[in-house]
């Protein structure tokens, strides 16, 4: 199967009250397109910044991510930005939704930097948000959705574009136990449609409910590969 992402020999150091701090060491990690990889690991681990590489949010200080063949070394700030909008999906712990504006304006936002005309914004919008069972809740502000449905319009925002590559940081830390699961079943249907997930969790059972593989990430290095629970 070929590979949707490839990982090699990746480190991130940051520099902290004059102090070089390593975050990442070395990882070297192969995910196979429509695959689900968790990520697990103590707060400070790495999991995180591992994320954010492969979504060309941060750089590494040094080694290389391949994303469908292409190294995101050699891509320049425009080409990066591409990147992020077109193929690869983002969902956060927090949500990151605009509260001003309605999950139907929320949703669009992908799409009015990828260009699309307002007419094609709001037909999409409305669909991503009906394949997460939020046609109802259209007009609604964020403010006035549980948290639940404010992570199914984030996810829906992360699929508008229908992104190869889905990333999900801790996207149920915020959530109880039952919205959690009926969570985890959206990203389980999001691969099924063909995407491929990396998603960062500090919970075994969710990891063990939803990957076909986990990684565990201690003081910035790959300590173990298991199959998961759906492999």
């Amino acid at each position: 199967m070929a590979s949707a992402v490839e990982v090699f020999g990746l480190t991130r150091e940051y520099i902290m009250g004059g102090e070089a701090l390593t975050v990442l060491r070395g990882v070297d990690l192969t995910i196979p397109r429509g695959e689900i990889v968790c990520v697990m690991g103590p707060s400070g681990s790495g999991k995180s910044t591992l994320l954010n590489i492969v979504g060309g949010l941060d750089r590494p200080t040094s080694g290389s991510v391949v994303i469908e063949g292409e190294d995101l070394a050699g891509m320049d700030d425009e080409r990066l930005a591409t990147y992020r909008r077109r193929q690869v999906g983002f969902v956060f712990q927090s949500f990151n939704l605009i509260p001003t504006m309605t999950a139907r304006r929320n949703v669009e936002l992908p799409l009015v930097f990828a260009g699309a005309s307002p007419e094609e914004r709001a037909e999409r919008a409305a669909a991503a948000l009906a394949s997460v069972g939020l046609a109802h809740r259209i007009d609604h502000r964020p403010t006035e959705l549980s948290g639940g449905e404010q992570q199914r319009v984030a996810i829906a925002r992360a699929v508008v574009n229908e992104p190869a590559i889905m990333l999900a940081d801790e996207p149920t830390g915020n959530l109880d136990t039952r919205t959690g699961l009926e969570i985890l079943e959206l990203m389980r249907e999001m691969n099924a449609a063909g995407r491929t997930l990396l998603i960062t969790t500090h919970d075994r059972a969710i990891a063990e409910s939803v990957a076909d593989r986990i990684i565990t990430i201690v003081d910035g290095s790959i300590e173990n590969i298991e199959q998961g629970g759906t492999a």
